[in-house]
C-alpha cells in the first residue's frame, strides 16, 4: 500500500477544532488533541476517580469470550483491573456486515492511538470499542450499500418486529438472514475470494443470535489479535454496572438538561446550529416497557412518555434503576457521561458529527465535577484500487481533485476537448444558408399567390426539422464514440465519492476485501498513520 495525505474540507467545526481555534476549543477541557502533553494531563485527572474495575473486567471477559476474542484481547481486559490502566474508546451502532467503512476506521484509530499512548505514558492503555447496542433506530443499521447501475443501492434486511426495542434485543432467525446475505455478496461480484468469504460469514451468522452479536463477532475476528476489547452497551449484564450512575442521572435530571441547554446556547452564539436537538423537559434517558424503548420527559409528578401514555414517579424510577438497570438506556447526552463513570477514558475517538455534539456536553460533565476526555478525531480514509488510480491518471486528474471537486466538471471539459467531429457549427451554417436561400422561394410564392405563403413557411419548418433530426443522429454517433471514456468518469466517482459523499460513509469493507483478499484489514490496521487533521488516501 502507498499513502498520501490531503487537507479535505468536510466539517467546518472539526477543522476549527483540529486547528485550535479559540472560539471552538473553549468548549473542550483538553484543547490540543494532537499534543501528547494533553495525555499526561488527562492521566493525572483520572487518578482522582475510581471505576468499577472488577465488575468491568468480569463482564468484559465473559462477553469477549462469548464472541470469540483472542488471548490478546483477554490480556488487555485483565490490564483494566490495574489502577493505573487507561482506555482509548471508540464506538458505533451495530451495522450489518460491520456497516460503512468508517466503522473499520474507528477500530483502527482506537487501536493505534492506544498503542501510541501506552508507549508515551508507560502505563497500560487498552483499546475499547463501545457497541451502541441500546440504539433502536433500525433504519440506520439494517442495510448495506452496494454499487449498482452507476449508483449506490441499499439492500435492506426487514426487521422481525415493528416494536422499537434496542438492537441488542432484535433477535433473528439466521435462516431468514441468509438470502439477504447472498444477495449482498452477489452484488459485490464474483472473485477468487467470494465463495470463501460467503461460507465464513454464514458460519459466523449461524453463531449470532442478533445483529449486535453478528457485528461483534466480525469485529472480534478482524481486530482481537490487536487486543481490541468489545462491549455491548445494550447487554443486560453490562447494565448491571450502571445502577448507581442511573440514580445520579435521575436525581440530577433537571440540572443535566439545564447544563446541556446552556452550553448549546453558547454554541449557537458563535454561529453553529444545535448538534443535538433541544426538546423541552427531555430527561435524556430511555425506559423499556414491554420491549419498547420509551424516551422519558420530566413532568410535575415525575416522568412520562412524550405522548403521556406512560408515566412513572421519580421514586419508582429510582427503584427501577436499583432493581432493573437493564430497563434503562442512555441517549446522546447521557451516553458519554455513563462512559465517563464506567471507563478510565484517556481519549475518545470521534467522527466529525461526534466532535460537534460533545461540544455541548462540557457543562453536563462539570455538574458532576468531571472533565470531558480528550476528543481525538478518527482517522479518515479513501481506498483507491489500481484500476481506479489508472483511470484517474488517464484523465489527467488526481485523487485529490476528485475528492475535492467531483468529476462532472472534468467530464464536461473532456467531452468538449475530445469530440471527434464538431457538428454544431456546421449544422448552424447549413441552417442559416438554407433559410437565406429559401427566403427567395418565400418571396416568389407570395408574388404568385399570397395563399401559398403559409404552405411555403410550413415546408420550411419541416425541412429545418429534418436538419435537426440528422443533427441529433450525428450527435448520438459522436457520443457513442466517447461513451466508454465518459462512463469511466462515472466509475471513478462511484468508487471514490458515491452519491457525492466520502466513500467511507457509504461502502462496506467486504466490497474491498472481495477484490483484494482477506489480508486487507490486517494491512490497514498495521500501517503506521499520523493522527493529524489530514485525510488519508491509500493506494491498494
Amino acid at each position: 500500500m502507498r499513502l498520501e495525505e490531503m487537507q479535505l474540507h468536510t466539517s467546518p467545526f472539526l477543522e476549527r477544532y483540529s486547528k485550535g481555534d479559540t472560539d471552538v476549543v473553549r468548549f473542550f477541557e483538553y484543547k490540543a488533541p494532537y499534543d501528547k502533553r494533553e495525555w499526561t494531563k488527562r492521566q493525572q485527572e483520572l487518578k482522582r476517580y475510581s471505576f468499577p474495575r472488577q465488575g468491568l473486567t468480569e463482564y468484559l471477559s465473559s462477553y469477549n469470550h462469548k464472541i470469540g476474542s483472542s488471548s490478546n484481547t483477554m490480556e488487555n481486559i485483565q490490564k483494566l483491573s490495574m489502577p493505573e490502566s487507561l482506555a482509548v474508546v471508540g464506538g458505533q451502532q451495530a451495522g450489518l456486515l460491520s456497516g460503512p467503512l468508517l466503522v473499520i476506521y474507528k477500530c483502527i484509530s482506537t487501536i493505534q492511538l492506544a498503542k501510541k499512548a501506552q508507549k508515551e505514558l508507560n502505563v497500560p492503555v487498552v483499546p475499547i470499542f463501545w457497541i451502541a447496542g441500546e440504539d433502536h433506530d433500525m433504519d440506520e443499521i439494517n442495510h448495506v450499500m452496494v454499487p449498482k447501475n452507476n449508483t449506490a443501492k441499499k439492500i435492506s434486511l426487514k426487521a422481525a418486529s415493528a416494536v422499537k426495542s434496542s438492537a441488542s434485543l432484535w433477535q433473528w432467525k439466521t435462516e431468514d438472514v441468509k438470502p439477504w446475505l447472498k444477495e449482498v455478496f452477489r452484488s459485490f461480484g464474483e472473485t477468487a475470494y467470494t465463495s470463501d468469504f460467503l461460507v465464513e460469514t454464514e458460519r459466523i451468522l449461524d453463531q449470532s443470535d442478533s445483529i449486535v452479536t453478528f457485528f461483534a463477532k466480525l469485529l472480534s475476528k478482524w481486530f482481537s489479535d490487536e487486543g481490541l476489547i468489545l462491549l455491548d452497551s445494550g447487554d443486560p449484564e453490562f447494565k448491571r454496572l450502571q445502577s448507581e450512575i442511573l440514580k445520579k442521572m435521575i436525581t440530577n435530571n433537571k440540572d443535566i438538561d439545564k447544563a446541556f441547554i446552556a452550553q448549546t446556547t453558547e454554541l449557537n452564539n458563535i454561529g453553529f446550529q444545535d448538534p443535538i436537538e433541544v426538546q423541552k423537559d427531555n430527561a435524556h434517558l430511555f425506559f423499556t416497557k414491554d420491549n419498547e424503548r420509551i424516551l422519558l420527559y420530566r413532568n410535575g409528578n415525575g416522568f412520562s412518555s412524550k405522548e403521556k401514555d406512560f408515566s412513572i414517579s421519580e421514586a419508582d424510577l429510582l427503584t427501577e434503576a436499583a432493581q432493573h438497570p437493564e430497563r434503562f438506556s442512555n441517549n446522546v447526552v447521557t451516553r458519554p457521561l455513563m462512559q465517563e463513570f464506567l471507563l478510565p477514558v484517556l481519549s475518545f475517538i470521534a467522527g466529525p458529527g461526534e466532535i460537534a455534539y460533545w461540544a455541548v456536553l462540557g457543562k453536563v460533565f462539570n455538574h458532576f465535577e468531571r472533565k470531558m476526555p480528550i476528543l481525538t478525531p478518527r482517522l479518515s480514509f479513501t481506498l483507491v484500487s489500481d484500476r481506479i488510480n489508472q483511470l484517474v491518471l488517464s484523465k489527467g486528474l488526481t485523487i485529490e481533485q476528485v475528492l475535492t471537486d467531483g468529476t462532472d466538471k472534468y467530464k464536461r471539459e473532456w467531452f468538449s476537448e475530445n469530440r471527434p467531429i464538431e457538428t454544431n457549427e456546421s449544422i448552424e451554417t447549413v441552417k442559416a444558408e438554407f433559410t437565406n436561400s429559401y427566403g427567395k422561394l418565400l418571396q416568389l410564392a407570395e408574388e404568385i399567390d399570397k395563399k401559398l405563403l403559409p404552405v411555403a413557411e410550413q415546408n420550411l419548418n419541416r425541412i429545418i426539422s429534418e436538419i435537426d433530426y440528422i443533427e441529433k443522429k450525428m450527435e448520438q454517433r459522436v457520443r457513442r464514440k466517447v461513451k466508454e471514456p465518459l462512463a469511466e468518469f462515472d466509475e471513478i466517482m462511484l468508487q471514490l465519492k458515491p452519491i457525492n459523499i466520502l466513500q467511507e460513509r457509504v461502502w462496506n469493507i467486504y466490497q474491498f476485501t472481495n477484490e483484494n483478499g482477506p489480508d486487507l484489514i490486517n494491512q490497514l490496521v498495521q500501517y503506521p498513520y499520523e493522527f493529524n487533521e489530514k485525510h488519508k488516501i491509500l493506494y491498494l
